[in-house]
């Protein structure tokens, strides 16, 4: 089966083969995931919808594009899914962010005539 998983990039693909995902950049070993940069087509909210797929599937291995093969596991999937979304409120975490916190006060103080100083 391929599965169109995006998010390190807006058309990355996997490939299941059995119990076998060949899951590509969407999850390493340690938790870590590929190179996150909305430049090169990188989306955070697509992103945690992959991992959401793979997380709910019943694959038992993923093979990434880097690092050994490793058994698929859901506690591993859950905290890097919860520090992707935490990513996306993060003020410095640049044209990935999905709001920028600190917008909503600087527009209040400017409207309210307070300039930067």
């Amino acid at each position: 089966d391929v599965w169109l998983t995006p998010g390190h990039t807006d058309s990355q693909l996997s490939f299941r083969m059995g119990d076998l995902l060949f899951s590509g950049d969407n999850i390493y070993r340690d938790g870590c995931v590929g190179a996150i940069d909305a430049h090169h087509g990188s989306d955070l909210t697509k992103f945690v919808s992959s991992l959401r797929r793979i997380r709910k599937s019943d694959v038992q291995w993923l093979l990434p594009s880097h690092g050994p093969i490793f058994r698929k596991d859901d506690a591993l999937l859950d905290q890097t899914i919860a520090r992707l979304e935490g990513y996306m409120h993060m003020a410095d975490f640049g044209t990935c962010a999905i709001d920028w916190p600190l917008m909503d006060e600087w527009e209040d103080e400017i409207a309210a005539g307070k300039l930067p100083s």
